[in-house]
């Protein structure tokens, strides 16, 4: 964790330390990430295994991949992963980047590409509504019923904790600079 792509954060009193294996960005890219999150509250916290999700905010540049969820699925709700108070826990995962990036905008010398990547850490505040899903052994279990029934609890003890940016490269069709010609090069005959 002691590497210069790492990225920390404390918010709510859970602190997220995360080490990004890579440093460049692509219209399809994967991100490999170690973190390690520590419960600092006096109750547990939980974290839903789930496959990272990455957005794009255009303006910023920047592509925020989250760990854990906002909202539960409609029909099938994910297994937890417990924290407890004072505990810390090490995880790996990777992040699929994909950015809708079209070859007519990559012409565009006028394009904001993608530059930074932060990190979002989701994570129940309280554990006691989610008891049946800590631990369990499946990825997922279907259970329409119990998706409706905790869907608002969720949503009310769902918390974040959010890193700052760290710079990253953009790799991808790259747009013409003012140094690069567009069109065919005319040379100039002599005087």
């Amino acid at each position: 964790m002691n590497e210069p792509r790492r990225l920390v954060a404390t918010d709510n009193d859970v602190r997220i330390d995360i080490q990004v294996r890579g440093e460049v960005l692509a219209p399809s890219t994967e991100v490999p990430i170690d973190y390690e999150v520590t419960n600092n509250r006096d109750s547990s916290i939980a974290i839903a295994d789930i496959v990272p999700d990455s957005t794009y905010d255009s303006e910023t540049q920047t592509v925020t991949i989250t760990l854990g969820s906002e909202v539960p699925g409609e029909h099938f709700l994910p297994r937890l992963m417990l924290i407890k108070s004072g505990e810390h826990k090490t995880f790996s995962s990777t992040a699929r980047v994909t950015l809708p990036i079209t070859e007519l905008v990559d012409a565009n010398p006028f394009h904001r590409y993608p530059n930074g990547l932060r990190i979002r850490l989701n994570f129940l505040a309280d554990v006691k509504p989610f008891a049946k899903l800590i631990g369990i052994n499946e990825r997922a279990v279907h259970d329409p019923t119990l998706a409706a029934e905790l869907f608002p609890k969720w949503v009310e003890q769902n918390e974040s904790v959010i890193t700052n940016v760290l710079p990253m490269h953009w790799i991808g069709t790259p747009a013409p600079s003012g140094d690069v010609p567009i069109g065919p090069v005319r040379k100039r005959k002599g005087p």
